[in-house]
């Protein structure tokens, strides 16, 4: 929130400048900018990776921001310079700030090979800059490295917690169909059965709630149709809209939060006579372990 609130601040201070018309400077390759701020600091060194927030405007009509991406872009400082590479307005200028410098950068249409669109009747593109941080070459590969196995060991967890649950409900379809869990199974006036393998703690899921849940879909063969478990993450939706089939918003109501239970969906409460080929037969009893994993 921070960022966001510096981001905005910034992006108000450039445009409030950019009407002042500030004093422009010059980049080495010729390249029009504006720095608004002229924080202390030190500048980036060949080699380090720099942090940074853009916005691409039409005089005061913005038309991108990296601030709808999930992580800021960056870009290393080149070590070795190339006198044939063409350096981009926004790199050449970048080596020229310290963080927490806002720049605007001016940039002639006519320079570029077509005008891009939102830029017809412009004769000049602002790029609105924010140094965000820099890292050293060792820092940006420690890091990197880090994340790696950081997502090496996420990936390995998800893996063997998928196979577990497979295998659970792959055992408790097989005691549904040898009548093993006859005791256990409770069956709604829908027709739907259930059976709870915990109860859970929290609040009951109710209609309108927004639930958040991890599942694991069988056909009663055995074959797994969808599950969010290889994915790792679980889906959300409101409860009782009719987002999901009858039978998961019949059953999930009949949980709390963190439980854990399968529901055995009979075709009328699932994809009916026709089924959904080719992955769902027509008059196709579902099977799905579900946890609730939240209850908004």
């Amino acid at each position: 929130m921070r960022i966001t609130l510096f981001f905005a601040a910034i992006i108000a201070l450039a445009l409030a400048s950019c009407q002042k018309e500030g004093k422009r400077l010059k980049t080495s390759n010729g390249y029009e900018y504006v720095n608004h701020t002229n924080v202390d600091g030190a500048l980036p060194q060949p080699g380090d990776y720099v942090y940074f927030h853009a916005q691409m405007r039409n005089a005061d009509s913005v038309l991108f921001s990296s601030r709808v991406q999930s992580k800021p872009p960056f870009l290393q400082i080149p070590v070795d310079s190339d006198p044939n590479r063409r350096v981009s307005p926004v790199e050449d200028v970048l080596k020229l700030m310290r963080v927490g410098d806002s720049v605007t950068i001016f940039i002639n249409i006519d320079t570029l090979p077509s005008k891009p669109r939102g830029f017809e009747n412009a004769s000049e593109m602002l790029y609105d800059v924010v140094l965000l941080e820099i890292k050293s070459a060792d820092q940006f590969m420690q890091e990197s490295q880090k994340a790696q196995a950081e997502a090496e060991e996420i990936a390995a967890t998800t893996r063997a917690r998928a196979e577990e649950v497979a295998a659970f409900a792959q055992e408790t379809l097989k005691k549904y169909k040898s009548g093993a869990l006859k005791d256990e199974i409770k069956e709604t006036a829908d027709g739907l059965k259930y059976v709870i393998h915990e109860e859970g703690s929290g609040p009951q899921a109710q209609a309108n709630n927004v639930v958040v849940v991890q599942y694991y879909g069988m056909l009663t063969d055995g074959t797994m149709f969808d599950n969010s478990f290889d994915q790792g993450s679980p889906i959300s939706f409101p409860l009782g809209q009719g987002r999901v089939i009858p039978g998961w918003d019949e059953g999930l109501a009949l949980l709390k939060k963190g439980a854990k239970a399968t529901l055995f969906i009979p075709y009328q409460l699932a994809y009916g006579e026709e089924g959904r080929p080719p992955v769902i037969p027509e008059k196709a009893e579902l099977v799905f372990y579900v946890e609730l994993a939240d209850v908004q």
